[in-house]
């Protein structure tokens, strides 16, 4: 199956997706343009020529002292001279696969995407990789 990846538009017209929860099946059909249009996240799309694989959403976002016990983790990843209270970041904030293709390793695949785009494509400055995920969904 040839796939690739593309970044939604206003003109996209949607294919066939569902990825057994009603909510990320709803942002993706109903608010993921409205997210864009209001820049408040860009959504990206796994997709065949028939059927939308999966799809992921990222934001901008920081990491601070304020917002994590393991600051001093993270703080130590950057040069002492360098340091600063926040430090960039992007967040993922849905991802979803079709429930035809879970457990086929396409989460795993988006994951490894999110992180060559950002680290080859990135053009603010960006360190850190957030995820906001479902508990259920930790584990992965």
């Amino acid at each position: 199956m040839d796939l690739k990846f593309s970044r939604l538009s206003d003109d996209y017209a949607f294919k066939d997706f569902d990825c057994n929860d009603a909510d990320l099946n709803d942002f993706l059909l109903n608010d993921a343009k409205l997210y864009q249009e209001q820049l408040l996240a860009v959504t990206y799309i796994l997709e065949s020529d028939d059927e939308i694989v999966g799809f992921f959403c990222v934001s901008n976002d920081r990491i601070c002292q304020e917002d994590t016990t393991k600051w001093r983790k993270v703080k130590d990843l950057v040069p002492h001279r360098k340091r600063r209270p926040s430090y960039p970041a992007v967040k993922i904030g849905r991802l979803a696969i079709n429930r035809k293709y879970q457990k086929d390793g396409y989460g795993t695949k988006i994951l490894n995407y999110i992180k060559f785009f950002f680290l080859e494509n990135n053009k603010t400055g960006c360190r850190f990789l957030l995820v906001d995920a479902y508990l259920q969904s930790v584990g992965f």
